[in-house]
């Protein structure tokens, strides 16, 4: 027997994260038009390194550094995290950043630029896909 209410529940975190992959998508888009693009220069790589079931798992998260239009250090670690999403210390990279905002920078790739919004939507959709058969079974 489902538990009541549990359809409702996968549905709205499902629309939530598709809002917040819409948000992330607008903050692209942003970026494309009135971004300024700068070079930054990876100056850490965040390790964490998680067991779980005996399987051990390591994730990087790059720190990157840059100069903004007004002469100031910006660190900002990459907005998606993941096996495989490392940058090797000392690589320059291609940022953008919006003038007034400079903390709401991306690394200009495209795994780094895309790769938010997509997993929000893929996320939001599996739980959107549960609460449904919940909803229905």
């Amino acid at each position: 027997m489902a538990v009541p209410g549990a359809d409702l529940l996968c549905a709205a975190v499902g629309l939530l994260l598709y809002a917040c992959a819409w948000r992330d998508a607008r903050l692209v888009r942003r970026l494309r038009r009135e971004g300024v693009r700068t070079e930054g220069l990876v100056v850490a790589n965040i390790v964490d390194r998680r067991t779980q079931n005996g399987n051990q798992s390591t994730t990087q998260t790059p720190v990157i550094r840059f100069h903004d239009h007004q002469g100031y250090k910006v660190e900002f670690t990459t907005a998606i995290q993941g096996i495989g999403l490392g940058l090797a210390t000392g690589r320059r990279v291609d940022v953008m950043y919006l003038p007034g905002e400079s903390q709401k920078a991306r690394v200009w790739m495209r795994r780094h630029i895309l790769g938010p919004a997509a997993c929000l939507t893929l996320i939001g959709t599996i739980f959107l896909g549960f609460g449904l058969v919940i909803a229905f079974s």
